[in-house]
């Protein structure tokens, strides 16, 4: 267990502090969902601020550790440099919850080779529903395992009203999501072995990403709210962070 425990790295420092991971899909200039992904991250090579997904269709981008009040302003670079980059390389952003049935599914080049190995058995209609839908996670520092768990055990309560917060698909985004993930639910831990336990049951001791629940404890040693729908709105990515870190923060009153 202690193996499992050392794969989620907690910095005291950055307690509270907040991070955003927000996607995108990438079209042509007709509007068209493109897999242009490789091309523009190859561009950009900002790999701490710019990232793939397991579609070659999307992109993400990344903002923080920081404090809450810096979120906005670093949102608003991100879109002002994938903005210009759009203007050089003749793409554009749709920030849409769920990607049409007919979207292209070219999976991206990883490569570690870890999509390759999760898309050689995947059927086709989980491999759709991946692709297609898109969101924004938000991240809340914590500062050690035992406070993570206190913390994680507390908003999990509040998780149906986040996805309600967070909707902008009439539900349509989560009930695709469960496709590729039926047990995305969160359930309540009565300690790091019973987390553990969970783990060897749903095969993610070894890598904590292959925990798919739409909260979680983060191996970057965060709590990671995945339940938001993607959005072109800044302001309501700022809204949603601020509700996340209130949680948090009532968590350790």
């Amino acid at each position: 267990m202690r193996q499992f425990m050392d794969l989620f790295k907690f910095d005291s420092s950055k307690a509270l502090f907040v991070g955003v991971e927000r996607e995108c899909f990438l079209t042509d200039l007709g509007n068209m969902i493109v897999p242009k992904a490789p091309a523009v991250l190859r561009h950009l090579n900002d790999p701490l601020r710019y990232g793939y997904e397991l579609s070659a269709c999307q992109l993400e981008e990344r903002v923080g550790p920081c404090a809450v009040d810096q979120i906005l302003a670093e949102l608003v670079e991100n879109s002002l440099n994938l903005d210009r980059v759009g203007w050089l390389m003749n793409f554009k952003r749709l920030h849409t919850e769920v990607g049409p049935e007919n979207m292209p599914l070219d999976v991206y080049p990883d490569p570690s080779g870890r999509y390759q190995e999760i898309v050689k058995t995947m059927p086709r209609h989980i491999l759709l529903a991946a692709c297609r839908v898109i969101g924004t996670h938000i991240h809340i520092g914590m500062s050690d395992h035992e406070t993570a768990l206190k913390v994680y055990n507390h908003v999990i309560k509040k998780c149906d009203w986040l996805c309600a917060r967070g909707n902008g698909s009439f539900g349509e985004r989560l009930d695709i999501y469960r496709v590729v993930a039926p047990d995305c639910d969160p359930h309540p831990y009565a300690d790091w072995a019973d987390l553990y336990r969970v783990a060897l049951e749903k095969g993610f001791d070894q890598d904590p990403r292959k925990c798919w629940t739409l909260i979680r404890i983060s191996k970057h040693g965060t709590i990671e709210f995945r339940m938001f729908g993607a959005t072109a709105s800044l302001e309501r990515i700022v809204s949603w962070a601020k509700l996340c870190h209130d949680l948090c923060k009532e968590a350790l009153v």
